[in-house]
């Protein structure tokens, strides 16, 4: 059984809409703000409202931002305006603008630099990467020197931080995303007016796998924000896939277009034994430290890898090296690909898809003659296996003395 996430995208979707969702689902307002305020970010608040629209319950959540002088802005600044009242990054051009600005390196720097969990940092890094590179592309200028305005940039760095926050605070080991309203028509923006949807937006979609529509929808429904955060977390699947549904969140936009402007996030879990794919990532190495070796694992593990392991191998040259085996759901291939790339010394990788069967299992406590012991219960049709939890037997071992074979034996 896992816990999984369905990404429903009818209306748009933004940076704001997400974070409603995710609070409509039951994460706390205030572990949010307690978690954002590890950033060390000022200047914004965020306000979250407990709504209706056309009849239907949901979460509006938008984030207020105030300059030094006290002026509140409602995310008119940025790239481009956006539907959702969720302004995008952007390339600055310097010469009309009179805000001041953050620096793609500003941002990664920030978020380095906090004491946000390592998983949430890593999250957040990808999916500014994801908007950083589109930007980068659509203005043809180096990622370095792509610069967010200072209003968006705060927005945005909520915004992307927040989803990260409430991403892993549910624990989804699977989330799905499904096809992209981005809207219809023109966007007036910075540069003038431009088709929807808007440059950097589609840029992002081009470098996913989602597809996209605009239908029923006049105006910009899709963020570049909003998009990043999705193709970051969630993998492409067109209809939802079958799980047991236990809750469902609703995200509400800003404007009204004429029908239910929401993001719904279903949330549950799969059911009984899977086959379900999985991403093979493989590198060899053979000029690597058995500590970067072990540090690069933990980065992976703590990073969402589902498994990692090394397999001893003889390279060119005669070199003895290793290869490095991740097995990823696809939602995290591109950060654990970004971790394999900083934290080994390889140069390249190898991936593939690979089908993967999965018993049913849990987890049941019982008593035995030396004490309680965790037991992992796995069925599969007519497969059944019990096996004690290794770590209870290695406790019980150092608690009684006994070994660890002889506590084997005796617990059965």
């Amino acid at each position: 059984m896992k816990k999984t996430l369905y990404i429903e995208c009818t209306s748009g979707i933004s940076g704001d809409m997400v974070l409603g969702a995710y609070l409509d689902l039951g994460i706390s307002p205030d572990f949010l703000k307690a978690e954002l305020d590890k950033l060390g970010v000022s200047g914004y608040r965020i306000e979250v409202e407990k709504t209706s629209r056309y009849g239907i319950a949901g979460t509006r959540c938008h984030v207020i931002l105030v300059d030094a002088a006290g002026h509140h802005h409602d995310g008119e600044h940025g790239h481009h305006s956006h539907a959702h009242g969720d302004p995008a990054p952007g390339y600055d051009e310097g010469a009309a603008h009179h805000h001041h600005h953050r620096s793609y390196k500003d941002i990664v720097a920030l978020i380095e630099g906090s004491t946000l969990d390592g998983v949430v940092k890593d999250t957040a890094l990808a999916i500014f990467a994801r908007v950083a590179q589109a930007e980068a592309k659509v203005h043809q200028v180096p990622v370095e020197e792509v610069h967010f305005h200072e209003v968006g940039a705060v927005d945005s760095i909520v915004d992307i931080v927040g989803s990260a926050i409430c991403h892993h605070a549910l624990g989804a080991e699977l989330t799905w995303g499904s096809a992209v309203n981005v809207g219809s028509g023109t966007v007036r923006c910075a540069h003038g007016i431009l088709p929807v949807p808007a440059p950097a937006t589609a840029e992002i979609l081009a470098g996913s796998d989602f597809a996209t529509y605009g239908k029923h929808i006049n105006g910009e429904a899709a963020t570049p924000t909003g998009v990043a955060i999705l193709a970051e977390l969630a993998t492409y699947q067109a209809d939802r896939p079958a799980f047991a549904v236990d809750a469902i969140g609703y995200g509400f936009g800003g404007r009204d277009f004429g029908i239910l402007n929401a993001l719904r996030i279903f949330k549950g879990h799969t059911t009984g034994a899977s086959d379900d794919r999985v991403t093979v990532i493989d590198t060899n190495v053979d000029d690597m430290t058995g500590e970067m070796a072990g540090y690069a694992m933990e980065r992976l593990l703590g990073a969402g890898a589902l498994d990692v392991f090394y397999t001893p191998i003889q390279m060119k040259k005669n070199r003895p090296g290793i290869r490095i085996t991740v097995l990823a759901n696809a939602a995290d291939v591109v950060k654990l690909e970004h971790i394999l790339l900083t934290e080994t010394t390889t140069i390249g990788i190898r991936k593939y898809e690979a089908e993967r069967l999965c018993m049913a299992r849990r987890f049941e406590k019982r008593q035995t003659p030396l004490g309680e012991v965790t037991y992992k219960i796995c069925d599969y049709q007519d497969i059944h296996r019990e096996t004690p939890e290794y770590e209870d037997l290695r406790r019980v071992a150092q608690e009684t003395g006994l070994s660890l074979g002889e506590v084997v034996r005796q617990i059965g």
